[in-house]
């Protein structure tokens, strides 16, 4: 299918912006540019949030969307929700309305987690922040109001990478039970092999060029590529993980990785459920400003 018109339009009219400087200046840049592809705020899910201490003795925020039905309902479903942005990039406030949307439309309690973002701590920092608040959360199901059962793990694009990654992680922490997995155009493997990133290398918002600075940012040394938790895709075994849900978008460098992974999961035994968005590039997700088929994404998850 030809690029979605609304984006393609958006592609070619949207104001240059000028480079950024610091890396302060590029994450404030990023979480503005996502926050104007959304449009007006989302109305929509209860919002609190608390804190969780890590083991270096950091506290990470994670904020909390209940579906508004849900609010004084116990025994909850839960997605613990990792925010994209290349670890280096992405905040709480960026993705707010998403997370909004999320909770309505899966009807499921949404924790978004502040982990601590690349260079500033590389792999793997992210992770372990991301899982400390998975174990945090199911360990509180009920007194958070939960089916300790019915906890996803997701994000989108590094963030699906970290929740592929707590997936992987949770094999040898059986006391960590993760019902499920969503994925949106999940980064899974740090040596960019799949043809994905030459075919739409540049052109379509994300470059392949920009995901290698990100993978950049990320990881210690090259030596991190191969590690399962940095590219799940290259993991040796992907028996026994959480069924999973899939987003790729057509016009994507990380499209391949999504397609593999699901490839992969089947063959393993996993249930997937794949999604393939036509005409759509990555980010897909906070789109709705741009184009009407970003909200009929999340009509599509069934978790």
């Amino acid at each position: 299918m030809s690029l979605d018109l609304q984006i393609a339009d958006w592609l070619n009219t949207r104001p240059i912006t000028a480079a950024a400087n610091t890396l302060c200046e590029l994450r404030a840049q990023v979480n503005q540019d996502i926050i104007q592809q959304q449009g007006i705020e989302q109305d929509s899910s209860y919002q609190t949030s608390f804190w969780v201490t890590t083991s270096d003795q950091a506290q990470i925020q994670v904020r909390v969307y209940t579906p508004y039905a849900m609010v004084q309902l116990q025994s909850n479903p839960a997605l613990v929700f990792a925010h994209g942005g290349g670890w280096c990039l992405g905040s709480l406030d960026a993705w707010d309305r998403s997370c909004r949307l999320l909770a309505e439309s899966t009807q499921h309690v949404i924790f978004s987690v502040d982990y601590r973002l690349a260079p500033e701590f590389k792999f793997p920092v992210p992770l372990t922040d991301f899982f400390t608040a998975l174990r945090y959360i199911q360990e509180h199901a009920l007194s958070l109001g939960l089916d300790q059962n019915r906890i996803v793990v997701g994000g989108d694009s590094a963030g699906a990478n970290l929740a592929a990654a707590a997936c992987l992680l949770a094999k040898a922490h059986p006391e960590i039970q993760i019902s499920q997995q969503l994925l949106f155009y999940p980064a899974l493997d740090a040596t960019m092999h799949g043809k994905s990133y030459e075919t739409y290398a540049d052109g379509y918002g994300l470059t392949t060029a920009t995901m290698a600075y990100c993978w950049d940012q990320y990881l210690n040394s090259d030596s991190d590529k191969t590690n399962e938790l940095v590219s799940p895709l290259l993991a040796q075994s992907l028996q026994g993980l959480p069924e999973a849900t899939i987003f790729v978008c057509e016009y994507d460098p990380l499209r391949h990785d999504g397609e593999q992974y699901a490839e992969r999961l089947r063959e393993a035994g996993v249930l997937v459920k794949f999604h393939f968005l036509a005409g759509m590039i990555h980010g897909a997700i906070h789109m709705t400003a741009i184009t009407e088929k970003a909200n009929a994404i999340y009509d599509k998850i069934d978790l």
